[in-house]
């Protein structure tokens, strides 16, 4: 029986195309078996402060037609740190790859300069999924990796948490020798 994770091989939950850093990592005979995306809704407050200093920002800048240039550059800055502020998490999120192989976890932050995370299933001890109230409504988390030996940072505002554990915990599974079915 097929899971519905076993179907993902190159497009992630929501059949978005995966970069150039997982693409380049992985191995000769690696699939991809899941892929998740960070949440927008654990960003609500930016997104709220973000449409505040747009909407100041134009009202300003329409009401200071009349006034002096300092006014003028005034309220453009206010507009343009708005939308910094506003478009800052689809920033996070699309430089965010988070992806379960039948090999490894793989997870690549970053957009000028880059964390990533790839451990090795067998490296692997503890996967927690830490939830709050607000998370669990709208099905967001943050997911910590523990390694044998140390542990590593945080996943944060991962989208459908629960179900990337179960991913990569059915993967892990189907790693260890001999539980793999053979092919016939």
């Amino acid at each position: 029986m097929r899971t519905r994770w076993s179907r993902r091989k190159t497009a992630g939950r929501k059949g978005r195309n995966l970069g150039s850093y997982v693409e380049k990592s992985l191995a000769p005979g690696e699939e991809i078996k899941y892929s998740a995306s960070v949440s927008l809704w654990r960003y609500w407050a930016r997104f709220f402060i973000g449409g505040f200093l747009i909407v100041s920002g134009i009202s300003a800048f329409t009401a200071a037609r009349n006034a002096g240039a300092p006014v003028r550059v005034l309220s453009l800055s206010v507009l343009v740190l708005g939308l910094i502020v506003f478009c800052w998490p689809f920033l996070v999120r699309k430089s965010t790859e988070l992806v379960v192989t039948n090999k490894r976890l793989i997870v690549k932050r970053g957009l000028v300069s880059t964390h990533s995370i790839e451990i090795r299933f067998e490296k692997i001890e503890t996967v927690r999924v830490n939830q709050g109230l607000i998370g669990k409504v709208f099905k967001y988390g943050d997911i910590l990796v523990t390694g044998t030996g140390s542990t590593f940072d945080p996943i944060p505002a991962i989208s459908h948490p629960v179900e990337f554990r179960t991913a990569l915990n059915q993967e892990m599974e189907l790693s260890r020798p001999g539980s793999r079915p053979a092919a016939t």
